[in-house]
């Protein structure tokens, strides 16, 4: 019994390779008893990668854990299968998948650092070696995934294939499989994109490269799963293509199910180039409906009827992810230096202070993203009006400073502020010495009898100034008089 290493799939020992996977099917190690020993491991690749451990096999080669005896790190080489050694467009193709992933400086594009051949024959590419778990082991335990892992995960492989296909590279053979997701204790998972072994140089092509001996390796070009319509009947391909298996992908992380299946490659090729797939919603219900719309236009069967590239369709994914206000790990164009003042306070040392609470919502504001189109009939007045109490927002005002005068201002405020303390004070004090010397002017003009009689007070002095003055001091004598009142019948 033979087993795929990728899917887990078991096979009769007369089939070599998987339907799905294309891998190279390996002996169960349930029903063998024990893992043929690997001739390589131990082995040492041009005096500098030494193999420690098998990691995996495909259909071209065998990924390798080893380690760069020069520097002392991890790496991982991939060799070439010793049955491709001898066949000419193996290697070309083993060569170019080198070259076509050297071309892509991106994080979510796995990096190919060395490429290289042994006196022994052995051809293999060094690439970064990478801790964690295929996108494909992944689903096989955990599909269908929540919808915004699903969809981060996804912006995350589309800014890869973009980087491609601004670099002129096609993928043509993107499948879970093909997607690692890395696993860190003190960071976010990246996303990885792998083996670009039959990409399509699309701005120019090695001189070697022969296009009917590159389709006669003994694997088929692509996994008819994943494949697009174009791409199954044999057509010229364009960057859509990758574009339709990203949809592919999308499909079955967010359902658990692949659009398409059939016993055989034809019959899946065939539903591809022919048959529309079941709406995402009728298998899981809880998707968003602008997010099935999303993957349905990837799946769309003519390429002119698609996102045209990657970069179109994580843009058109990460603004419904935005809109949808989904967590997610993608990478987004840095904001100018006006967006951060906007969301930043100076500091007294000169150092720009970044909200980043703020400067997110700053963020969605400006893209739009909060605007909502309601496209239909017009409600009834009461449900209308209802609806509008509902939606109501009280609006926030914010009132913001140039950040280049801010120490004019907090100048300018200060010394207004000072005067105005000193001006109060003055008033104060002013009031406070015309209260306590309009007592003592009467007293002067007033009879030398420092006591004041208890009797009616006599007929007030035509002058002026004794009729403005004595009101002080007369209440000031009937306060005395009530006290002595008191005092002569306490009861």
């Amino acid at each position: 019994m033979l087993s795929c290493p990728t899917c887990g799939k078991h096979y009769p020992p007369d089939v070599q390779f998987c339907p799905d996977d294309q891998a190279a099917l390996q002996a169960d190690a349930t029903v063998a008893g024990e893992i043929l020993g690997d001739p390589l491991i131990g082995r040492v690749l041009d005096d500098k990668y030494k193999l420690e451990e098998r990691l995996g096999i495909g259909g071209m080669g065998t990924v390798y854990r080893a380690r760069h005896l020069l520097i002392d790190r991890g790496v991982a080489v991939k060799v070439l299968n010793q049955r491709f050694v001898e066949d000419d467009a193996a290697r070309i193709r083993f060569q170019r998948e080198a070259r076509a992933a050297g071309r892509i400086q991106h994080l979510n594009a796995v990096a190919v650092t060395d490429f290289g051949q042994t006196s022994e024959g052995y051809v293999y590419i060094v690439m970064e070696l990478l801790e964690g778990r295929t996108l494909r082991q992944i689903l096989t335990k955990e599909a269908p995934l929540e919808t915004a892992r699903a969809v981060s995960m996804m912006l995350q492989v589309a800014a890869a294939v973009a980087a491609a296909h601004e670099a002129g590279v096609i993928h043509r053979d993107l499948k879970p499989a093909n997607i690692f997701v890395t696993q860190s204790a003190d960071a976010p998972s990246v996303v990885k994109v792998l083996d670009f072994g039959i990409a399509k140089l699309a701005a120019d092509t090695l001189d070697e490269d022969d296009p009917h001996t590159l389709t006669q390796v003994g694997v088929m070009i692509g996994t008819p799963r994943y494949m697009s319509p174009e791409q199954c009947t044999g057509l010229e391909l364009t960057p859509a293509a990758d574009v339709y298996s990203l949809g592919v992908i999308l499909y079955e992380m967010l359902t658990g199910t692949l659009p398409f299946n059939g016993t055989t490659p034809l019959a899946i090729a065939l539903k591809h180039a022919t048959e529309y797939p079941r709406p995402p919603r009728e298998i899981v219900a809880t998707i968003p409906e602008q997010l099935e719309n999303v993957v349905l236009h990837a799946l769309e069967k003519k390429p002119q009827d698609r996102p045209g590239n990657a970069a179109e369709f994580r843009n058109e994914l990460l603004e419904l992810t935005e809109r949808l206000g989904l967590e997610h790990h993608a990478l987004v164009s840095a904001p100018d230096i006006a967006a951060l003042r906007t969301a930043g306070v100076e500091s007294p040392s000169g150092r720009l202070v970044i909200d980043l609470s703020r400067l997110r919502e700053e963020r969605v504001l400006s893209s739009g993203a909060n605007e909502l189109t309601v496209v239909g009939q017009a409600a009834a007045p009461s449900v209308a009006a209802n609806a509008s109490r509902e939606s109501k927002v009280i609006p926030r005002m914010e009132i913001r400073l140039d950040r280049r005068n801010t120490g004019r201002n907090l100048l300018i405020g200060g010394l207004l502020l000072t005067f105005l303390i000193l001006a109060g004070s003055a008033a104060f004090f002013a009031t406070r010495q015309g209260n306590t010397a309009t007592p003592v002017v009467p007293n002067a003009n007033a009879s030398p009898s420092p006591i004041p009689s208890p009797s009616p007070s006599p007929i007030p002095s035509p002058s002026p100034k004794p009729r403005a003055t004595p009101k002080p001091q007369k209440k000031k004598n009937s306060v005395m008089d009530k006290i002595k009142r008191i005092f002569k019948k306490p009861f």
